[in-house]
């Protein structure tokens, strides 16, 4: 739930129009709603208490609430108070009447009425560079899988019924001895093949945790974790990030009040800063999970070493099965692959093949077996997206550093996203604005449990080095607009959802 005062700070100024109070208002949370700052899901504040907030008549209160429902953006059960609806797939929420008078900042962005939702960011202009994807393309190795795998493989598999909800059983025995390299003790048998990692993550969500479940959060952390988690019902916890990564020290503080049942948490090259916890936190995490009884989930796509230079896995501490490992092949090789898998407990996964079977019965075994293919040589291809990644990662700071020098950020130790702070702005204004400028990045927010970091960006450098320098050229026109806005009287404001 979203506190009353938590929502003020988070909507800013918005009563400045002519229209009536209870328009005004209904558009200021439609805009929330569609910016991603209010995610499917979220209780708004019980009328009275928004009311006394705002200082305005609970009748203005029920009557923005109403224009909400009626526009499909929020719903309403007895007991259970308002809460954001659920997006529809494939289809975009609609925008209640745009306010006639925009604030200062609002100038330099589309209408109310033609902006996209900031969380999808459709590009306004031909050709939008697309800062978004933490990926790489595919390199030859993974085409020479490919040809191999429907040569050799594709015959044998075509004889299969196509079903198989663990997965291929070679490929479980590849991810087996792949995490067995990294010090992780693993049979074929706590393996489950998920169509990526992004699958991984909804199975743990709804299979182990869901409504009335917390899980806490580094904060910032990776969107699609957030989004997995929270459209599974489950309540998120943040704990802060240092230059170590998650702060599991503030685990421990938590008390009785928000019984804890996972912690989620990226380790090496954390999505979106990049920072790598030291072995001695990763201990202290799997100590402080057998002591309170909690499960740690431990994701590791990001980590294109394969454990060289960083620390041995979480899992790698662990004597008491707490750690669920996730995995994936979409940094490592390919994201076009949609190959991904969890590590766990045999008794976990069995409770997470229940979900998968719901999910898709069984991901594609002809995919699979390009896979399997692929960890032959998995070497090879983390070395080559090692290097690609550290190219473009050098490309965008030095066009950056060149071109934002106002901009600041500290250095990732690898991953493929950089996590940058613009000085004095609000981050969800300026990443629609660069949208009508054809770059799209996204703004902190939607990489924080709670709505934060308002004055950060993500950026993915995914892209060919080429297109980084050009979409930092559209970013800096997209600054040079803007900054006469970020001067005005109004302060920027920090969210808090």
């Amino acid at each position: 739930m979203v506190s009353a005062a938590a929502l003020v700070d988070l909507l800013g100024p918005w009563a400045d129009g002519a229209d009536p109070l209870n328009e005004q208002l209904a558009a200021a949370l439609a805009r929330a709603i569609d910016l991603g700052l209010l995610p499917p899901g979220t209780r708004l504040p019980a009328e009275r208490e928004l009311a006394r907030e705002l200082a305005l008549s609970r009748t203005t209160i029920v009557a923005a609430y109403d224009r909400l429902r009626l526009a499909g953006l929020a719903r309403s059960r007895q007991g259970s108070g308002t809460r954001v609806a659920a997006r529809r797939p494939g289809l975009s929420q609609p925008y209640l009447a745009p306010v006639d008078s925009m604030d200062s900042d609002a100038v330099l962005m589309p209408s109310a009425s033609s902006a996209p939702p900031i969380g999808l960011l459709t590009p306004l202009v031909d050709d939008a560079i697309e800062l978004t994807i933490g990926a790489l393309p595919a390199g030859s190795i993974v085409a020479e899988a490919m040809a191999a795998a429907v040569r050799d493989d594709l015959p044998t598999l075509l004889l299969d019924s196509g079903y198989d909800p663990f997965g291929l059983p070679t490929l479980r025995e590849r991810i087996a001895t792949h995490l067995v390299r990294m010090g992780i003790p693993t049979e074929p048998d706590q393996v489950l093949v998920t169509s990526g990692a992004q699958q991984a993550l909804h199975l743990i969500g709804s299979q182990l945790g869901g409504p009335g479940s917390s899980i806490v959060m580094e904060n910032p952390s990776y969107i699609g974790a957030i989004d997995a988690f929270r459209t599974t019902g489950n309540r998120l916890i943040p704990i802060p990030v240092d230059g170590d990564g998650g702060r599991v020290e503030v685990i421990g503080l938590l008390g009785s009040s928000a019984p804890v049942r996972l912690v989620y948490v990226i380790p090496t090259f954390q999505n979106p800063t990049g920072a790598v916890m030291p072995e001695s936190r990763r201990r202290d995490l799997a100590r402080l999970a057998g002591e309170s009884d909690f499960h740690i989930v431990e994701d590791l796509t990001p980590d294109l070493t394969l454990g060289v230079d960083s620390p041995p896995p979480i899992a790698a501490f662990d004597p008491g099965d707490r750690v669920i490992t996730v995995g994936s092949l979409s940094k490592l090789a390919w994201g076009g692959l949609r190959v991904g898998w969890v590590r766990a407990p045999r008794s976990i996964i069995d409770r997470l093949v229940a979900g998968k079977i719901v999910a898709d019965h069984s991901s594609s075994l002809v995919t699979q077996a390009i896979g399997a293919r692929v960890f032959d040589r998995l070497d090879e291809v983390a070395a080559r997206s090692r290097e690609a990644g550290a190219e473009r990662r050098a490309v965008l700071m030095a066009a950056l550093a060149e071109r934002l020098p106002d901009w600041t950020w500290t250095e990732p130790k690898g991953g493929l996203s950089l996590w940058v702070r613009l000085p004095g702005a609000d981050a969800v204004a300026f990443s629609r604005l660069a949208a009508t400028l054809g770059v799209v990045v996204r703004p902190g927010p939607l990489a924080s449990p709670d709505g934060g970091f308002r004055d950060h960006i993500r950026i993915a450098y995914g892209s060919e080095p080429a297109r980084l320098v050009d979409g930092v050229e559209r970013l800096a026109a997209a600054w040079a607009a803007y900054t006469p806005a970020s001067r005005s009287s109004r302060p920027s404001l920090a969210v808090s959802v």
